[in-house]
């Protein structure tokens, strides 16, 4: 099983983040970074200010990261949890 990493990229001279996403890997390089998403596709961001990457440990770290991202979306959205997870694949 794939490790899984959640990624918050923010712009540059802000302190609020504009995307925040489930990945496998992240490769730096001069363009900016290229990240490959859980479902497989892959991603390049440049001009960012920063990001903050935390990785979780075996199933239990994942799933720990899934609810947590699950209440954070519901928080921003104003929907139930249970909502958001109907709509996650």
């Amino acid at each position: 099983m794939k490790s899984m990493k959640t990624i918050s990229i923010f712009k540059t001279n802000e302190n609020i983040f504009f995307m925040t996403c489930f990945i496998t890997s992240m490769e730096k390089n001069k363009n900016g970074i290229k990240l490959m998403l859980v479902n497989g596709e892959t991603i390049s961001i440049k001009d960012y200010g920063y990001y903050s990457l935390s990785e979780a440990e075996g199933d239990l770290g994942r799933e720990r990261i899934a609810n947590n991202y699950k209440r954070f979306v519901s928080e921003l959205s104003q929907m139930s949890e249970e909502t958001i997870t109907s709509l996650m694949p």
